[in-house]
């Protein structure tokens, strides 16, 4: 009878320990596959899933998903690197709760299709509509003022100032403006009637951005807004 007993403390302790430490790999694994089939491409991808007990995963229940990959491709998302931490994550309905995090090396369409690089955004907030704040080289923003201006026929060149002024020279004649968020869209806004507003970034199309607001700094461009991760990732 002591002997049976002891077989079954010992299977109970066998089944408790695959329960503990197996279920998070296998939510790993299907975690992973779930990112595969919703389109999603990187190199060196790690998915790590954690839940508390773990035994929670039998349902469905993650606490939280942490992501990391390299040469980052799904929907209009394109990145160099990503490293996000989903919160809240029911992995049979596919839906995640909230996200935090940041991606480097984002690559956004421009109207002229030359994709403008985004040297960081830093994600937080709920996965349907998270805040993103992105930092834009000073360097970039002007090459991109300069190629959108170009398309328009106007050969130019661009200088930018705090808060967010901007001033345009074409033909010997110095024109000012603004940078402006409007309907997710960053465009450049003449003072007078030089030249026309150009919108230098747009949503959709290879950028997944809603853009709320910019803000010139002394050498790079804040721009604020927001993503949809929940319908980017999906898993």
């Amino acid at each position: 009878m002591r002997s049976c007993l002891i077989q079954l403390l010992v299977l109970i302790a066998m089944v408790f320990a695959l329960l503990w430490f197996g279920l998070p790999l296998g939510a790993d694994w299907l975690a992973t596959n779930s990112l595969n089939a919703s389109g999603f491409t990187g190199t060196g991808t790690k998915v790590d899933v954690s839940a508390y007990p773990p035994p929670v995963l039998l349902t469905g229940h993650a606490d939280s998903i942490h992501l990391t990959s390299s040469q980052v491709g799904i929907g209009d998302l394109y990145a160099a690197s990503i490293d996000l931490t989903l919160g809240k994550v029911e992995l049979f309905s596919r839906r995640i709760g909230t996200v935090a995090g940041t991606l480097e090396g984002v690559r956004i369409a421009a109207p002229d299709g030359q994709p403008v690089t985004v040297d960081s955004v830093r994600l937080s907030g709920a996965a349907s509509s998270a805040s993103a704040e992105m930092e834009v080289s000073m360097a970039e923003a002007q090459r991109l003022a300069v190629a959108q201006l170009k398309s328009l026929g106007i050969a130019a060149t661009v200088a930018l100032a705090a808060p967010n002024k901007i001033t345009v020279t074409a033909g010997g004649k110095s024109q000012p403006g603004r940078l402006v968020a409007a309907a997710g869209a960053l465009l450049l806004v003449p003072d007078g009637d030089a030249f026309p507003t150009v919108t230098l970034i747009e949503p959709g199309g290879g950028n997944p951005f809603q853009l709320t607001s910019v803000t010139i700094a002394a050498d790079h461009l804040t721009l604020i807004g927001t993503i949809d991760v929940q319908g980017l990732l999906g898993i």
